[in-house]
């Protein structure tokens, strides 16, 4: 569900979170963004996330990033 989508299904005005804002767009850019988060959950591990038709969608990375490209981390 895209945010546009999300905004007209939720009543913002009754719940206490705010209403997302629209990202702005680069000018001759693809757009998009990605994040890797660490989360000291339960167990410490990092999430991918990368955004894909202005929705975020995410990845758990249980053994953490690598800069070596011959390590396998997923």
């Amino acid at each position: 569900m895209g945010l546009k989508e999300y905004a007209r299904k939720r009543h913002f005005d009754k719940t206490p979170e705010p209403a997302p804002a629209e990202m702005p767009q680069k000018e001759g850019g693809r757009g998009g963004f990605f994040c890797v988060q660490r989360h000291d959950a339960t167990r410490l591990h990092y999430d991918f996330r990368l955004e894909v038709n202005g929705v975020l969608v995410s990845w758990a990375v249980p053994k953490g990033p690598s800069l070596d490209p011959t390590r396998k981390a997923l």
